[in-house]
Protein backbone atom coordinates (compact mmCIF):
# COMPACT_ATOMS: atom_id res chain seq x y z
CA UNK A 1 0.00 0.00 0.00
CA UNK A 2 1.09 3.48 -0.42
CA UNK A 3 0.45 6.59 1.21
CA UNK A 4 -2.30 9.54 -0.08
CA UNK A 5 0.24 11.75 -0.66
CA UNK A 6 3.26 9.30 -1.82
CA UNK A 7 4.33 9.54 -5.27
CA UNK A 8 5.80 6.05 -4.95
CA UNK A 9 4.29 3.18 -6.20
CA UNK A 10 5.00 0.14 -3.55
CA UNK A 11 4.82 -3.19 -4.87
CA UNK A 12 5.20 -6.67 -3.16
CA UNK A 13 8.02 -8.74 -4.53
CA UNK A 14 7.24 -12.40 -3.45
CA UNK A 15 7.38 -15.48 -5.54
CA UNK A 16 4.80 -17.28 -4.05
CA UNK A 17 1.07 -17.31 -4.09
CA UNK A 18 -1.25 -18.04 -1.09
CA UNK A 19 -2.66 -21.11 -1.19
CA UNK A 20 -1.13 -22.41 -4.47
CA UNK A 21 -1.02 -25.79 -3.76
CA UNK A 22 -4.55 -26.55 -1.75
CA UNK A 23 -6.38 -28.16 -4.08
CA UNK A 24 -9.14 -26.08 -6.45
CA UNK A 25 -12.42 -26.96 -7.34
CA UNK A 26 -14.45 -25.12 -10.06
CA UNK A 27 -17.91 -26.40 -9.88
CA UNK A 28 -21.01 -26.42 -12.22
CA UNK A 29 -19.50 -23.60 -14.59
CA UNK A 30 -16.14 -23.77 -16.30
CA UNK A 31 -14.04 -20.65 -16.07
CA UNK A 32 -14.48 -19.45 -19.70
CA UNK A 33 -14.78 -16.37 -22.32
CA UNK A 34 -17.93 -15.24 -21.59
CA UNK A 35 -18.40 -13.63 -25.13
CA UNK A 36 -16.86 -16.62 -26.88
CA UNK A 37 -17.33 -19.72 -24.89
CA UNK A 38 -13.77 -20.52 -24.93
CA UNK A 39 -12.33 -22.14 -21.49
CA UNK A 40 -9.78 -20.89 -19.52
CA UNK A 41 -6.91 -23.09 -19.51
CA UNK A 42 -5.30 -21.36 -16.90
CA UNK A 43 -8.13 -21.57 -14.71
CA UNK A 44 -8.63 -24.98 -15.29
CA UNK A 45 -5.06 -26.38 -14.72
CA UNK A 46 -4.73 -23.82 -11.46
CA UNK A 47 -2.36 -26.71 -9.94
CA UNK A 48 -1.65 -30.83 -9.98
CA UNK A 49 -4.95 -30.74 -8.04
CA UNK A 50 -7.00 -28.57 -10.07
CA UNK A 51 -10.77 -30.26 -10.65
CA UNK A 52 -14.14 -29.27 -12.48
CA UNK A 53 -17.03 -31.04 -11.43
CA UNK A 54 -19.95 -30.83 -13.93
CA UNK A 55 -21.58 -32.34 -17.05
CA UNK A 56 -19.37 -32.47 -20.37
CA UNK A 57 -21.24 -29.26 -21.59
CA UNK A 58 -20.42 -29.82 -25.40
CA UNK A 59 -21.38 -33.37 -25.43
CA UNK A 60 -24.56 -32.89 -23.55
CA UNK A 61 -25.57 -30.34 -25.97
CA UNK A 62 -25.08 -32.12 -29.04
CA UNK A 63 -27.23 -34.89 -27.76
CA UNK A 64 -29.97 -32.23 -26.58
CA UNK A 65 -29.66 -30.76 -30.40
CA UNK A 66 -29.44 -34.38 -32.21
CA UNK A 67 -33.13 -35.47 -29.50
CA UNK A 68 -34.37 -32.63 -31.28
CA UNK A 69 -33.72 -33.26 -35.01
CA UNK A 70 -34.59 -36.84 -34.54
CA UNK A 71 -38.00 -36.19 -33.28
CA UNK A 72 -38.49 -33.86 -36.28
CA UNK A 73 -37.54 -37.01 -38.91
CA UNK A 74 -39.78 -39.36 -36.96
CA UNK A 75 -42.61 -36.52 -36.86
CA UNK A 76 -41.86 -35.20 -40.60
CA UNK A 77 -45.31 -35.40 -41.31
CA UNK A 78 -47.25 -34.14 -38.53
CA UNK A 79 -44.76 -31.96 -36.94
CA UNK A 80 -45.98 -28.83 -38.97
CA UNK A 81 -49.30 -27.48 -37.60
CA UNK A 82 -50.39 -24.95 -39.72
CA UNK A 83 -48.92 -26.16 -42.92
CA UNK A 84 -46.89 -23.02 -43.82
CA UNK A 85 -44.19 -25.17 -45.02
CA UNK A 86 -41.40 -24.70 -41.82
CA UNK A 87 -41.06 -26.23 -38.81
CA UNK A 88 -40.90 -23.23 -35.92
CA UNK A 89 -38.80 -23.54 -32.71
CA UNK A 90 -38.69 -21.32 -30.02
CA UNK A 91 -35.41 -21.69 -27.78
CA UNK A 92 -34.82 -20.25 -24.43
CA UNK A 93 -31.77 -19.16 -23.33
CA UNK A 94 -30.68 -19.27 -19.78
CA UNK A 95 -27.56 -16.89 -19.88
CA UNK A 96 -25.30 -15.74 -22.42
CA UNK A 97 -22.06 -15.75 -20.95
CA UNK A 98 -22.78 -19.37 -19.29
CA UNK A 99 -20.15 -21.67 -20.66
CA UNK A 100 -23.13 -24.24 -20.18
CA UNK A 101 -25.73 -22.01 -21.56
CA UNK A 102 -23.60 -21.01 -24.60
CA UNK A 103 -23.02 -24.55 -25.69
CA UNK A 104 -26.39 -25.70 -25.29
CA UNK A 105 -27.76 -23.03 -27.70
CA UNK A 106 -24.97 -23.62 -30.12
CA UNK A 107 -25.92 -27.79 -29.66
CA UNK A 108 -29.57 -27.25 -30.81
CA UNK A 109 -28.44 -24.85 -33.91
CA UNK A 110 -25.40 -26.89 -35.00
CA UNK A 111 -28.43 -30.06 -35.11
CA UNK A 112 -30.95 -28.44 -36.91
CA UNK A 113 -28.94 -26.43 -39.32
CA UNK A 114 -29.94 -23.19 -37.86
CA UNK A 115 -26.44 -21.56 -36.70
CA UNK A 116 -24.24 -19.24 -38.45
CA UNK A 117 -20.61 -19.50 -37.96
CA UNK A 118 -18.28 -16.64 -36.86
CA UNK A 119 -14.56 -16.80 -36.41
CA UNK A 120 -14.75 -20.84 -36.34
CA UNK A 121 -18.12 -21.18 -33.69
CA UNK A 122 -21.60 -21.32 -34.09
CA UNK A 123 -22.77 -18.16 -33.07
CA UNK A 124 -24.85 -17.77 -29.57
CA UNK A 125 -26.68 -14.57 -29.40
CA UNK A 126 -30.59 -14.19 -29.15
CA UNK A 127 -32.17 -14.29 -32.27
CA UNK A 128 -34.34 -11.78 -31.04
CA UNK A 129 -37.89 -12.53 -33.14
CA UNK A 130 -37.49 -14.12 -36.47
CA UNK A 131 -40.63 -15.48 -37.79
CA UNK A 132 -39.69 -13.65 -41.33
CA UNK A 133 -35.77 -15.27 -41.67
CA UNK A 134 -34.16 -12.40 -41.39
CA UNK A 135 -32.17 -12.32 -38.25
CA UNK A 136 -28.10 -12.11 -38.77
CA UNK A 137 -28.03 -14.31 -35.74
CA UNK A 138 -29.28 -17.89 -37.04
CA UNK A 139 -30.18 -19.30 -40.66
CA UNK A 140 -33.13 -21.56 -41.75
CA UNK A 141 -31.89 -24.83 -41.50
CA UNK A 142 -32.79 -28.26 -42.70
CA UNK A 143 -34.03 -31.71 -41.07
CA UNK A 144 -35.83 -34.30 -42.80
CA UNK A 145 -36.36 -32.77 -45.99
CA UNK A 146 -38.05 -29.53 -44.14
CA UNK A 147 -37.23 -26.01 -43.25
CA UNK A 148 -36.39 -25.51 -39.68
CA UNK A 149 -36.51 -21.80 -38.49
CA UNK A 150 -35.62 -20.65 -35.02
CA UNK A 151 -38.57 -18.05 -34.55
CA UNK A 152 -37.71 -16.36 -31.44
CA UNK A 153 -34.98 -16.68 -28.60
CA UNK A 154 -34.09 -14.57 -25.70
CA UNK A 155 -31.91 -15.12 -23.01
CA UNK A 156 -34.45 -15.42 -19.72
CA UNK A 157 -33.16 -12.73 -17.22
CA UNK A 158 -35.35 -10.59 -14.70
CA UNK A 159 -35.31 -7.01 -13.92
CA UNK A 160 -33.43 -7.96 -10.79
CA UNK A 161 -30.54 -9.05 -13.25
CA UNK A 162 -31.45 -13.20 -12.37
CA UNK A 163 -30.52 -15.24 -15.25
CA UNK A 164 -31.68 -18.75 -16.35
CA UNK A 165 -35.25 -17.55 -15.00
CA UNK A 166 -38.54 -19.59 -15.00
CA UNK A 167 -40.83 -16.87 -14.99
CA UNK A 168 -39.46 -14.71 -17.41
CA UNK A 169 -39.09 -17.75 -19.68
CA UNK A 170 -43.52 -18.32 -18.67
CA UNK A 171 -43.82 -14.71 -19.84
CA UNK A 172 -41.78 -15.00 -22.98
CA UNK A 173 -44.14 -18.21 -24.39
CA UNK A 174 -47.13 -15.96 -23.67
CA UNK A 175 -45.75 -12.89 -25.54
CA UNK A 176 -44.64 -15.16 -28.38
CA UNK A 177 -47.67 -16.98 -28.77
CA UNK A 178 -49.93 -14.07 -28.73
CA UNK A 179 -47.55 -12.87 -31.53
CA UNK A 180 -46.92 -16.15 -33.76
CA UNK A 181 -48.45 -19.11 -31.85
CA UNK A 182 -49.24 -21.25 -34.56
CA UNK A 183 -45.73 -21.00 -36.11
CA UNK A 184 -44.13 -22.76 -33.18
CA UNK A 185 -44.20 -26.44 -33.70
CA UNK A 186 -41.47 -27.19 -31.09
CA UNK A 187 -40.36 -25.48 -27.58
CA UNK A 188 -36.64 -25.64 -26.57
CA UNK A 189 -34.78 -24.83 -23.27
CA UNK A 190 -31.41 -24.58 -22.04
CA UNK A 191 -32.62 -25.93 -18.57
CA UNK A 192 -35.37 -28.07 -17.08
CA UNK A 193 -36.69 -24.92 -15.18
CA UNK A 194 -37.15 -22.67 -17.98
CA UNK A 195 -38.33 -25.65 -20.28
CA UNK A 196 -41.08 -26.49 -17.45
CA UNK A 197 -42.59 -22.89 -16.93
CA UNK A 198 -43.46 -22.87 -21.22
CA UNK A 199 -44.71 -26.17 -20.63
CA UNK A 200 -46.63 -25.55 -18.17
CA UNK A 201 -47.75 -22.25 -19.80
CA UNK A 202 -48.86 -23.45 -22.74
CA UNK A 203 -47.32 -26.14 -24.94
CA UNK A 204 -48.44 -28.88 -22.85
CA UNK A 205 -52.46 -27.85 -23.64
CA UNK A 206 -50.98 -27.37 -27.56
CA UNK A 207 -49.61 -30.60 -27.60
CA UNK A 208 -46.51 -29.37 -28.69
CA UNK A 209 -43.47 -31.03 -27.98
CA UNK A 210 -41.16 -29.29 -25.61
CA UNK A 211 -36.98 -30.07 -25.01
CA UNK A 212 -35.56 -29.47 -21.82
CA UNK A 213 -32.32 -29.78 -20.27
CA UNK A 214 -30.79 -31.62 -16.68
CA UNK A 215 -33.34 -34.31 -16.26
CA UNK A 216 -34.85 -32.91 -13.13
CA UNK A 217 -38.29 -35.04 -11.49
CA UNK A 218 -40.78 -32.48 -12.74
CA UNK A 219 -39.41 -32.38 -16.40
CA UNK A 220 -39.10 -36.27 -16.23
CA UNK A 221 -42.69 -37.08 -14.87
CA UNK A 222 -43.82 -34.74 -17.55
Amino acid sequence: ATDAGSTDTATASTSSVANKDKPLVWYNRQPSNSSTGELDSAALSFNKDTYYVGFDAVQGAELQGQMIADYIEAHKDTLDRNGDGIVGYVLAIGDIGHNDSIARTRGVRKALGTGVEKDGAIVSDPAGTNTDGSSTAVQDGTVAGLTVRELASQEMKNSAGATWDAATAGNAIGTWTSSFGDQIDIVVSNNDGMGMSMFNAWSKAEGVPTFGYDANSDAVAA
